[in-house]
This record gives structure tokens, sequence and C-alpha cells, in this order.
């Protein structure tokens, strides 16, 4: 089962794409309007200003507000209206950071009517969050929250962002799933932010069933698949693990080495070694999954699990061959003894010698040496079992052998003699 650290890698890129915010904008209606408080003077001014924005014509807009920040003894409601015209012009043409700052020197005039009030507190939470100030974030979108009427989704999404870019992921959690409530058919975006929450809490069963929403809305992104498989597989459910990477890979999304390995191991572990085999041999034939040790092991057990022994022959030999112990040769070894090949045992096994730990030496000694008796090799049975006497382990087996090869190599010389009689 893949460990926390394992399957944070796996979820690296849906954390990223969670937390990314959107640029800063104004919808038509949320452009201020001069309001019945302000200087009559500046308040016709202002008005020529919103024209000017309506019309995106910001270039302008902006040289009329310029223009009204170098008149003398302006009222707090004017000063309030001018920072926050300014502001808005400066989201409109990207400049969020001097935005931030005319919408502070707004708000810290005291003179705006409620709804102005939330419009530019909500907005400067925005631009807080963009620039990464969370904390002034956070305490502008609770102080929003305070007056709000209804807040609509997005609120409550932009709540939730701030709170995981603080990694106050326990409480992140509630204005996500508001967020997604309200909304009816949920974005994205907030998915993988609330799959992001879920993650970190370690809630893995909710992760499983927010990605299971990804993957509907976006069957075609791959990744969300492959992390719901991954995310399955942690919380003990293989089989559907197996059955998510089915889907993905009959949808021909599954093209990668790792990925492959993947389903294949999960068709391994739960009792489908058949199909294990033909996913690695499937990824080999297309030149996705690496021809290398690891991989030609796993194609061999996959088969020898299946009681397809013969067809496991010829990928154990691969493993052994490229990889840098003799666990693989050692089996196919065992293999060919058990089928009484000896000669192919005594190659095998010679050859996971040279790459066999020390504290495996004599177990495989004493096998050489039963593969060489078998070959009638007996000066080379005898090596093999004298240095398998060496070991503690393999000792009193490999002393048996000899009794055992003495016998035969008696018998052996016994019917030679009674050949030679018999031919005079």
């Amino acid at each position: 089962m893949p460990t926390k650290k394992g399957t944070r890698s796996i979820f690296a890129l849906i954390a990223i794409a969670a937390i990314a915010l959107p640029a800063a904008h104004v919808h038509a209606s949320d452009r201020p309007r001069a309001s019945t408080t302000v200087t009559p003077a500046i308040a016709e001014r202002l008005i020529r200003v919103n024209t000017y924005m309506e019309d995106n014509n910001l270039d302008d807009a902006l040289r009329v507000v310029e223009e009204l920040t170098r008149v003398r003894n302006l009222e707090p409601a004017d000063l309030a209206q001018i920072h926050r015209f300014r502001g808005y012009i400066l989201v409109s043409r990207g400049d969020t950071d001097t935005a931030a700052v005319e919408f502070e020197k707004s708000l810290a005039q005291n003179a705006l009517d409620p709804a102005a009030q939330q419009g530019m507190t909500y907005s400067l939470a925005q631009l807080y969050t963009q620039s990464g100030k969370y904390d002034q974030a956070s305490s502008l979108i609770e102080r929003w929250f305070a007056t709000a009427e209804d807040p609509k989704p997005e609120a409550f999404f932009l709540k939730a962002m701030i709170l995981v870019q603080q990694e106050k992921y326990a409480e992140a959690r509630v204005p996500a799933e508001t967020a997604i409530a309200r909304m009816g058919q949920p974005r994205e975006s907030w998915l993988q932010l609330l799959a992001a929450i879920q993650f970190e809490l370690q809630d893995y069963p909710a992760v499983a069933g927010t990605l299971e929403q990804l993957v509907a809305i976006a069957p075609h992104t791959k990744r969300y698949w492959i992390q719901l498989a991954t995310i399955e597989n942690t919380i003990g459910r293989g089989h559907s693990a197996a059955a998510t990477l089915t889907l993905a890979h009959t949808a021909r999304l599954l093209d990668d080495d790792k990925e492959y390995r993947q389903l294949a191991r999960l068709y391994f572990a739960h009792d489908l070694p058949m199909r294990c085999a033909q996913t690695v041999e499937e990824g080999m034939q297309k030149g996705v999954i690496k021809p290398d040790a690891e991989a030609y092991e796993l194609l061999a057990n996959c088969l020898l699990a299946a009681r397809e022994t013969d067809r496991a022959l010829a990928p154990l030999a691969k493993a052994g061959e490229l990889s840098a112990d003799g666990r693989s040769l050692l089996m196919l070894g065992q293999l060919h003894l058990q089928r009484d090949r000896f000669e192919l045992a005594r190659e095998a096994l010679s050859k996971a010698l040279t790459k066999a730990p020390r504290e495996q030496r004599g177990s495989i000694e004493l096998l050489v040496g039963i593969a060489q008796l078998g070959a009638n090799h007996f000066e080379e049975a005898e090596r093999a079992f004298r240095s398998a006497t060496a070991d503690a382990k393999t000792k009193a087996a490999a002393e048996t052998y000899l009794k055992h090869l003495e016998q035969k190599r008696a018998r052996v010389e016994q019917d030679r003699g009674v050949n030679l009689a018999s031919a005079r």
C-alpha cells in the first residue's frame, strides 16, 4: 500500500492546480459609480471616468482620475471615490499591486456607502490573495462575510483558497464544500481544491469521492484517473483501483511507463496474473515500458502466477542478464532443476553465484552441486558440495549430498566395468 509520502507525489499536480489564482478583472457590473455624497463637481468628472471605463478607454479614465487627485481640499467622500475609481482602473490594466494601495486608501477614508465598502473589501481581499498577503486577505474576507447577505459560491471558494494558502486545511474544508454545494454544477478547479484539502487532512475516502466527480466532469484528463486509482489502492480498494486504471487504459489515456507498470502490478496483486502479463507485454511492444530487469522480472512473475512456467523462462533469463543481483537467475536455475534440465540449471546457477551476496552463496553452491550431479559431472559436483559445507546453513545438506555423490559415482564405475566386461 502506498505511503502518504508516495501518494503526495501523485497529488503534486492537483494541489498546484487547485491553488492557482485567477487574474484580477472587473466585470461591467463591478465598475464603481459616482456616489451622491461626493462633491457635485467631483461627481460630474467621475461620471465621465465611468463612461470611459464602460468604453474600455482606460487611458482617458486614468487621466481624468489623476487630474482629480491634484484637486485641493477634497472631502473624505471625494477621496474615497477617487482612490476607488483609480484602483479599479489599475486592476483592469493589470497593475494589481498599485490597485491594492488605492483600495486601502479608499477604505481608510471610511466614507463609502455600505455596498461600495463591501465591494471594495472583497476586491482588496482578492488582490491580497494574488500578491501572497494571505493574512491580510483572510482578515478582509472574514470582515466581508460578517456583513454579507447570501454570499455567492465564489466568495466561499475565495475564502477556502486563502485558508489553503495559510495551510489551515481543516478550516478551509467547510467553505470549499459550501462553494461546491451552492454552485450546483461544480467547477473543475473547485473540486481540485477540495481534493487537495481532503488529502492534506488524510481523509482518503473523501478524496476518492471528489476524484470520482473530477473523472465524471473531465473524463479525458488522465491525471484524475491515475490519482483516483492510487487513492483507491491506498485505502484498500485494490479491485476498484484496477478497474479505474482499466477504464483509463481502454480509453487510451495510459501512455507512460509508470502507468502501465502500476496497472500490471494491480492485476498481479488482485489475482489477475494473465492480465498482468498481457499489460507488460503490450507496454514493451509499444515501446512504453522500458525493457529493464524490473520489467522482465514483473512479466516472469505474472506468467509464473498464471502457471505459464515455460513462457516465464525467457523473461527470467533477460531479467537475470540485466539485473545486478542473482535473484532471477537463481529462480531460473531452480525451475530448470525441477524439470531435470541439469545443464541449463547449472548454467543459470553458476551465473547467479557470481552476482549473489555472501550470505546466499552456500545455498546456491548446493544447488550448483545438485545440477552438476544430475549431469554426472562428479568432480564439479564435489567441488560445489564441499564449498557449501563452509556455510552453516547448508553444511548438513551438502554432506548428505557428498555421500550420495560417492554412491552414485561408485554405481557409475560399477556399470562401466560391467559394460567393458560384456564388450570383451
